[in-house]
């Protein structure tokens, strides 16, 4: 234990403070990203590991979670053990299989100008690409594009209503409109470019 520094004049100390070393430096922008150690732990105590052969996303602890690097971060422990490829649910749902083509939200664009049209589109794509990095459950089904309006379906309603926020705030003058359902399934968003 340290004794705290005494202050006598004209006797100066100074209290025991460990080095950082170059290691524990963290400098702005770049935080290193790793999987929670708690992975580590289930990859370990299974025999076989479910990986979706369209997203990468692999199922531990009951749920499928997106895993930055996982072959490379694993190789030593993915030597023994089988790895089963399948589609994730929400994969499933993308691609329509066992007839569950269904979707949860839906986000139509009105009104739009071929001008910012691929921006719009580029940015809603963005979205969705961010949204399934960090949870596979979030994922576009489909862009429909009709001309002057665009339908976007989504696999989680809490998507939809993000794009949709996430445009309204990039383009000022359109109006958006969010439709919930009563029985939590389903949301409708609108969003008009005003003419």
């Amino acid at each position: 234990m340290l004794k705290p520094a005494s202050f006598k004049k004209g006797k100066t100390t100074s209290q025991y403070t460990p080095k950082k070393s170059k290691a524990d430096k963290i400098t702005a922008g770049h935080t290193p990203r790793v999987a929670p150690s708690w992975y580590e732990a289930e990859v370990k105590k299974k025999k076989t590991i479910r990986q979706c052969s369209r997203c990468g996303a692999v199922y531990l602890d009951n749920h499928w979670h997106t895993i930055p690097d996982f072959a490379k971060i694993y190789a030593m422990s993915l030597l023994k053990k089988e790895i089963i490829k399948e589609l994730c649910a929400e994969c499933k749902w993308v691609v329509g299989g066992k007839n569950k083509t269904g979707w949860e939200g839906e986000l139509i664009l009105e009104n739009l100008v071929s001008e910012e049209k691929s921006e719009i589109l580029n940015l809603a794509r963005n979205v969705g690409i961010r949204a399934t990095l960090r949870d596979p459950e979030d994922q576009i089904i489909k862009i429909e594009d009709t001309g002057d309006k665009v339908r976007i379906t989504t696999t989680e309603n809490q998507l939809a209503v993000s794009i949709g926020k996430q445009i309204a705030s990039a383009f000022k003058g359109g109006k958006l409109e969010i439709i919930w359902s009563d029985e939590d399934a389903p949301a409708r968003v609108r969003w008009m470019r005003k003419k």
